[in-house]
């Protein structure tokens, strides 16, 4: 039987994720590829956006269109999803992400294609699928031990890889919802 302390996690992660399918169900369209955050263009060549395979773009409105990309909201819910995932799977060995997202979306420089909202949100049941498939084995004990070897925060304990990956998906959900309520896009349910 779980813990109370691991029932919680759970629960909190569902909850969480659930406020991410709102977010990206309600973020209008003009607004999806809109930056969280201002973006200064004033030293552009102080990084190349490249894609996923390492390729920079050769048209400049491209790579214009990437840059300002960074911290969109669909970019900001993907990388948010990406590492949910990653951190789900932290006892796994050799985890990918599920498609369309790449393992190389979160390497440095590389602003994937812009993911549509029902990619996001299939991505969304995905990690709540996982977060009901973790848990439901999840014990105390199994949280002492440590993530897989392939995983990045190898070594880390599972349960504190689990709380890291909590606080990294409440953080982007609590932007991207900043973001939208400012802007006049009211909140699902409030």
């Amino acid at each position: 039987m779980a813990s109370i302390w691991l029932t919680s996690i759970a629960a909190r992660y569902r909850g969480i994720l659930e406020d991410l399918a709102i977010a990206v169900r309600t973020c209008p369209d003009e607004l999806w590829e809109e930056s969280l955050y201002p973006v200064d263009l004033s030293e552009p060549e102080a990084w190349t956006p490249i894609d996923p395979d390492g390729q920079q773009f050769a048209d400049e409105a491209v790579v214009e269109r990437k840059r300002r990309a960074q911290g969109a909201v669909w970019r900001t819910a993907s990388h948010t999803l990406f590492f949910t995932d990653a951190d789900l799977s932290a006892m796994e060995q050799d985890w990918l992400p599920r498609p369309p997202l790449s393992p190389h979306d979160e390497d440095w420089n590389v602003v994937p294609p812009t993911y549509s909202r029902e990619q996001l949100l299939d991505y969304v049941d995905h990690c709540l699928r996982k977060v009901d498939e973790v848990f439901a084995v999840l014990t105390d004990e199994r949280a002492e031990e440590p993530v897989a070897d392939s995983h990045r925060h190898r070594g880390t304990p599972v349960g504190e890889m689990l709380v890291v990956g909590l606080v990294h998906l409440q953080l982007h959900v609590a932007q991207i919802r900043t973001f939208l309520v400012t802007r006049g896009v009211p909140w699902e349910g409030e």
